[in-house]
């Protein structure tokens, strides 16, 4: 049986990296990055390019069943202008190059990062909060997916990605951690599950208090099999013990304690 062609992008980064072998098992991928990649499956297809290019990003687009979309720029300290191509325009790329494409398939990696300035406890429906301007970056990547999938009938899951480290370092990541599998899990109810219009979930796995409600995550069948509690560091931190500086008022962390940057300034 032929695999469907899958777009994964930032398939070099750190949650590309865990996801992609994972979904190899299943689809057929077509890996896109700014860093360069190597194929380590028959099936693998390599496209090196800047998604904030349009003619790239509908290039990576064309042929596929579906997009998952990981690429985008990470940081504490990043401003407006560092997001704006990367986080802005490579998105609104992608979701108009599925529109002239017919590509019905989109799965958006946004992040716990666009309620980082709550407090832990956050109810169903909460407005965003974001803790800087990547957090705001993705306030745009989902208002951008609403858009597409309500005007154009693009079929797209939001997920709100937790922790993905490989390990749980201190208590405010054990409450919103997920593993590679588990992820996968969600971004495969994205990719098949006949439910999905326009919904948020939060990418977490089985965690002690966790941050977030994620009804709509199992409305959808996600089960999660891992446990953050399994998966500590040697030299974990407990909750009780974390500071003003590790952002432990606050879900965002040190993204929510760190000082931002003038908007236009490139850091």
């Amino acid at each position: 049986m032929t695999k469907k062609r899958i777009l994964l992008t930032g398939a070099a980064g750190r949650v590309g990296r865990l996801v992609r072998p994972l979904l190899q098992q299943t689809y057929a991928l077509r890996l896109a990055d700014l860093a360069p990649l190597v194929a380590t499956e028959r099936d693998d297809e390599i496209i090196q390019g800047d998604l904030a290019n349009p003619v790239v990003a509908r290039g990576a687009v064309e042929g596929a069943a579906a997009v998952v979309h990981l690429a985008g720029l990470v940081a504490p300290g990043v401003s407006f202008e560092d997001t704006l191509a990367p986080n802005y325009r490579a998105v609104l790329n992608l979701l108009e190059a599925c529109r002239q494409t017919e590509v019905r398939r989109f799965v958006f990696a946004s992040s716990h990062h666009i309620v980082g300035l709550l407090a832990p406890g956050v109810e169903a429906g909460a407005a965003v909060a974001p803790d800087g301007f990547y957090g705001l970056s993705k306030a745009f990547g989902e208002a951008a997916c609403s858009l597409y999938a309500r005007r154009f009938g693009l079929r797209t899951l939001i997920v709100r990605i937790g922790n993905a480290d490989p390990q749980v370092v201190d208590g405010r990541r054990e409450r919103l951690w997920v593993s590679g599998r588990d992820l996968v899990q969600l971004i495969m109810i994205g990719l098949e599950h006949e439910g999905v219009g326009c919904q948020i979930v939060y990418g977490t796995s089985n965690c002690p208090d966790p941050f977030f409600p994620n009804e709509e995550a199992w409305r959808l069948g996600y089960r999660p099999l891992d446990h953050a509690a399994e998966h500590r560091a040697v030299k974990f931190r407990e909750f009780s013990t974390l500071g003003a500086a590790d952002g432990a008022g606050c879900i965002g962390g040190g993204f929510a304690a760190s000082a931002l940057p003038d908007p236009f300034i490139r850091t």
